[in-house]
């Protein structure tokens, strides 16, 4: 299932605390310049010095079901809790997803910590 990328945005594209693919968003055709913005945030009921480690990539595809064999980027996330990155995209793909690769989160020399990761696409109107 699909939805849509309808404005310049900011528009949410994943939210999840585990890894997997996130929903196919259409894109609107008069939309371009695309920003992405993952953000992934560490927590410990209890503990403190949560660090963070994810692999993000953003997909895009033409018919909403199949991926292409390039992805538009990849972000590597690893370090204290919050962590972000981010690029911009000029082409003109009909859908976009978001899909964790990797994720883990540490405190305070425990594993398997709380996470969440998030993210983010703006566009501009093309003219």
């Amino acid at each position: 299932m699909s939805t849509n990328v309808l404005g310049p945005g900011p528009n949410l594209i994943l939210s999840s605390s585990s890894s997997g693919a996130g929903d196919w968003h259409r894109v609107h055709p008069r939309l371009g310049n695309l920003t992405f913005q993952v953000l992934h945030v560490g927590c410990s009921v209890g503990a403190t010095g949560t660090t963070v480690s994810s692999t993000v990539v953003i997909e895009a595809s033409n018919d909403g079901s199949n991926a292409l064999a390039t992805v538009l980027g990849t972000f590597a996330i690893s370090g204290d809790s919050p962590q972000s990155d981010g690029f911009t995209a000029d082409a003109n793909w009909s859908y976009i997803r978001a899909k964790i690769n990797s994720v883990g989160a540490a405190s305070a020399g425990s594993t398997g910590s709380n996470f969440a990761i998030s993210v983010r696409v703006s566009a501009q109107l093309r003219s």
